[in-house]
């Protein structure tokens, strides 16, 4: 087993951190910017064309048929930008389609067709038939909308949800909806002995967590470096010194757990649904305790909408939500087989 990254996925990466620090910096969010939802969603045909939005496609349907691995460090840089965790429903819906074998396949994978991500709001049945209360992220002008559990996934269109209604979330540069589903056949379904969708997504989400962590960490050593008090860089005050070197720490550990169960994926080793579990659980952690820090770093400042850091803050809380928060996660891995 092989934890290093190869040149070819250190030159994946270095080509999306160039595209991503040109395109979607996360100053995009600072005030005159919309104060509800965003237009990350004009980023797909870009991402497309980079070929991000099929990595994980076989070559013969239109994608780049690379595994896990690649994903993961994808989205470790998507959840450094703040992405829109529609994101994840485009490769992931994309995912699904060509499981199928659905025409419609090549619309998403070149970023024209939009599927968005239906998060459940309560207990919620997927299958043949759907039902349940669902919150709807960055759902507008989607055509299609991606629901899954531990039992498979799910692509319903987007009017099949009813009771619509738009809501303010705590991140509030994510267009969020209320819907329901009342017993509504999904145009596709696929039950996790074909594909372990729900476990792909739990690790690309720790990856995302990754990505918060890291880039908090970065925020928080850059401002103690620059930051001047009583004639010193506040780096120079062990307390400061002490927090910047925890957040290392976190961020590290997490992504040392990301890695493995990505590789364990993507070598379809034993364990695959406990590391999962276990790299979400760490990653959000991370990510929860170091944008909390980074705002204790940076003062004051740190709670105003002029800077970045409460958005961190605010994201790594949803991404803690979706599909399943710690208290559910440490269930799952309680119960999941312990590999070998």
């Amino acid at each position: 087993m092989n934890l290093l990254l190869s040149d070819e996925q250190t030159q994946i990466v270095d080509s999306l951190k160039v595209f991503l620090r040109d395109r979607a910096p996360v100053s995009r969010f600072r005030p005159p910017a919309p104060q509800i939802g965003n237009t990350d969603h004009e980023y797909w045909p870009q991402l497309a064309e980079l070929g991000f939005l099929g990595i994980s496609i076989p070559e013969e349907q239109g994608g780049i048929g690379f595994t896990a691995a690649e994903e993961m460090l994808a989205y470790r840089e998507f959840g450094r930008h703040l992405l829109s965790p529609g994101v994840l429903g485009m490769t992931l819906g994309a995912r699904l389609a060509a499981g199928a074998g659905k025409d419609f396949l090549g619309g998403v994978l070149q970023g024209r067709v939009h599927v968005a991500l239906a998060n459940p709001r309560g207990p919620a049945k997927l299958g043949a038939e759907c039902s349940g209360e669902f919150h709807l992220f960055d759902g507008k002008g989607a055509t299609w909308v991606l629901a899954c559990d531990e039992t498979g996934a799910a692509l319903l269109r987007r009017e099949a949800f009813s009771a619509v209604s738009t809501v303010r979330g705590t991140d509030h540069v994510l267009g969020l909806e209320r819907a329901v589903l009342a017993g509504v056949r999904p145009a596709l379904w696929i039950e996790r002995d074909r594909d372990d969708m729900y476990h792909r997504a739990q690790l690309l989400l720790a990856a995302y967590a990754v990505g918060i962590a890291e880039a908090t960490r970065d925020m928080a050593v850059e401002y103690a470096k620059n930051r001047q008090q009583f004639g010193k860089p506040i780096g120079a005050f062990q307390a400061i010194k002490h927090l910047c070197a925890d957040m290392a720490i976190r961020a590290e550990a997490a992504l040392c757990q990301v890695i493995f169960a990505a590789v364990v994926q993507s070598e379809q080793r034993a364990g695959q649904e406990f590391h999962s579990i276990a790299a979400k659980l760490v990653s959000v952690d991370a990510a929860l305790k170091n944008a909390a820090q980074n705002i204790q770093v940076h003062g004051a400042i740190g709670f105003t909408a002029e800077a970045d850091a409460h958005l961190f803050l605010k994201r790594s809380h949803v991404i803690e939500q979706f599909w399943g928060d710690t208290r559910q996660q440490r269930r799952q891995m309680l119960a999941a087989p312990f590999p070998d």
